[in-house]
């Protein structure tokens, strides 16, 4: 899997969500996109799912059926039948792709065995977000979009979504995006950091550290100074936690 985007434009009326940005990753990567509230995340991300359309610029990716079949998707909203038991969302999600994995060797892979008659409404959300990477991977994606997957999340519970998504990332492109400096810093290969939507950097996790002397959350609150002491406190509280 291969994306690669030239002077991405997309426009809200007046307002400017990404101000032609450019970037390029190939498969067997974990791109973390960092950014503040506002920056253009959100944005780029439902571009990618094809769910919203950019002004201008170019993409090497054509969004149609055979593109979906291949995409999986963690958005921050989701729109699950709450009452439906895990193993039937797993069915039902199977029976909307041509290739899919086994579900219960699935269920395995992911560790939610025990939970697979329990109705989603009824899991925590570190077993929610269990569920939620499982029926994202149903369709052996090439891509997998995920927005902001740990938020809320225990650090046991974090580090272990991250440990499946790290085990899932051979030979595919996964895109996540995230508040967490020190999980981009730690489980990312490359980052894209957007600012009131223009690039900041995109490139190597390694590369940006070694450029600027200093770790990704003193690099963030560095560029993003002119935020808000609660905004400061807010970020800095997710970060120590």
């Amino acid at each position: 899997m291969h994306i690669s985007v030239e002077n991405l434009l997309k426009k809200y009326g007046e307002v400017v969500a990404l101000d032609r940005i450019n970037f390029n990753f190939e498969s067997n990567n974990i791109v973390g996109i960092i950014g503040h509230n506002g920056s253009g995340k959100t944005t780029l991300l439902e571009i990618l799912c094809g769910l919203r359309k950019f002004d201008s610029g170019e993409m090497n990716i054509e969004i149609n059926n055979k593109y979906r079949q291949k995409l999986g998707v963690i958005l921050q909203e989701n729109a699950f039948y709450e009452s439906a038991k895990v193993y039937e969302l797993l069915e039902l999600f199977a029976s909307f792709y041509e290739e899919t994995f086994n579900i219960e060797k699935l269920i395995e892979l992911i560790g939610i065995k025990k939970y697979q008659n329990k109705t989603y409404r009824s899991l925590s959300g570190g077993m929610k977000q269990k569920v939620n990477i499982a029926l994202a991977i149903i369709n052996k994606p090439n891509l997998l979009i995920l927005d902001e997957p740990t938020t809320g999340l225990d650090p046991l519970a974090r580090e272990e979504l991250w440990n499946i998504i790290k085990a899932f990332s051979k030979d595919r492109l996964i895109i996540v995006s995230s508040h967490y400096m020190d999980e981009i810093q730690q489980n990312c290969s490359h980052v894209l950091f957007l600012k009131n939507g223009k690039k900041v950097f995109s490139g190597e996790v390694s590369e940006l550290i070694a450029k600027r002397k200093k770790d990704l959350l003193a690099i963030y609150l560095e560029e993003n100074n002119e935020k808000g002491d609660e905004e400061k406190c807010q970020l800095l509280e997710n970060n120590l936690l």
